[in-house]
């Protein structure tokens, strides 16, 4: 029970963010976006599902990927293992193993 707590928690956080990111707000830091990723970084920790589809997506855009690794060095904590945990390397390299195992039966 406390697990879909936290996951409702976590999509609730992450909707919210991702309203209020095109809002301009007159704050010195961008709420929406803050609000988004912490959301994020809550999910990637409690859901399996959830951080394989983010791998998925920053693997497929190599922009969103770098534009979250520079956002990091200024984040939270909770959003750094959220990059950490969440980077294509894996799945980059397990790509580059399905193209030599594709050569090697042409």
């Amino acid at each position: 029970m406390k697990k879909y707590l936290i996951l409702a928690g976590g999509w609730i956080v992450t909707v919210v963010g991702g309203l209020l990111t095109p809002i301009p707000l007159p704050l010195p830091f961008p709420l929406g976006i803050m609000m988004f990723l912490v959301g994020c970084a809550i999910l990637t920790t409690h859901s399996k599902m959830f951080r394989r589809w983010m791998q998925h997506l920053r693997h497929r855009n190599s922009w969103l990927s770098h534009g979250l690794e520079k956002l990091t060095k200024r984040a939270p904590n909770r959003v750094k293992t959220m990059v950490e945990l969440t980077r294509p390397v894996a799945l980059g390299r397990h790509a580059r193993m399905r193209a030599r195992r594709g050569e090697e039966g042409v």
